[in-house]
């Protein structure tokens, strides 16, 4: 984490294409289903998309380093108006105190004033290149200090993508069975569900008949859950959180 003073504040007096190919065709139509369009996935895609590595990390001093890291404000003068604008250009470097050529670090900057408790955050934009361009309104009368924190650096955030792309049920719920059984006995079964999506962590339960779905009526999705042994799918009365499960760490403690 870092951290710079500004010089005070003060009250400012004025505040196309012509067809598809049969690929594309599907791959239209697959969108189609859950109500977006493939041109509106593709906006979604770039509006989320996250620098990484352009190479294999195969040492940890070539990651972003937190106490190597600089960075700086532009145009610093000695006071400001309130309403106007701060830039803070951040310089990412790795822990040998090398600039980074690539972007993909989740950072948070922030200005504030302890003694008023005054603060707020900026907006931090990827320059991809390795530095970062920070965006403060400056909104309150009086002092205020600059602070940069690394909280995940470009390669902690690509095994963390990772094992959200392979590890997707580590969020897990229950689903609860009930219904009759042999001798006016009452049944009841627990089994994990999902909402059905690609490596959803239930394929490894089976394929074909191995589970129940249910879609639902107004944004039909499809939510999943292993089969019971002895009642129909029917027989579903509730369903409630089941938990998490630590894969990351357990993969990292193996490693």
């Amino acid at each position: 984490c870092c951290c710079t003073h500004v010089p005070g504040l003060s009250n400012s007096p004025n505040s196309t294409s012509s067809g598809f190919s049969s690929e594309e065709s599907v791959v239209r139509s697959f969108y189609s289903e859950f109500g977006i369009s493939l041109d509106g996935y593709s906006r979604l895609q770039q509006a989320v998309y996250w620098d990484g590595p352009d190479r294999s990390i195969t040492n940890v001093s070539t990651s972003t380093s937190p106490a190597h890291t600089t960075f700086n404000i532009e145009n610093l003068k000695e006071s400001f108006q309130t309403g106007e604008e701060l830039f803070v250009t951040v310089h990412a470097k790795d822990f040998d105190s090398k600039s980074k050529s690539y972007g993909g670090d989740f950072f948070q900057a922030k200005l504030f004033w302890s003694k008023t408790k005054a603060s707020v955050f900026g907006e931090v934009v990827d320059l991809l290149n390795g530095s970062y361009s920070v965006h403060f309104l400056l909104p309150w009368v009086g002092e205020a200090q600059v602070a940069v924190r690394l909280i995940h650096s470009s390669e902690a955030v690509q095994v963390l993508k990772r094992h959200r792309d392979t590890d997707s049920d580590r969020v897990y719920f229950n689903g609860f069975y009930e219904g009759p059984g042999p001798n006016k006995t009452r049944l009841s079964e627990a089994v994990m569900c999902n909402v059905k999506w690609d490596k959803n962590g239930l394929e490894h339960m089976g394929t074909g008949d191995c589970c129940c779905e249910y879609k639902d009526p107004r944004t039909e999705e499809i939510w999943r859950c292993q089969r019971p042994k002895s009642l129909p799918c029917s027989a579903r009365v509730y369903h409630s959180m089941g938990g998490y499960r630590n894969r990351l760490l357990s993969t990292l403690a193996i490693r």
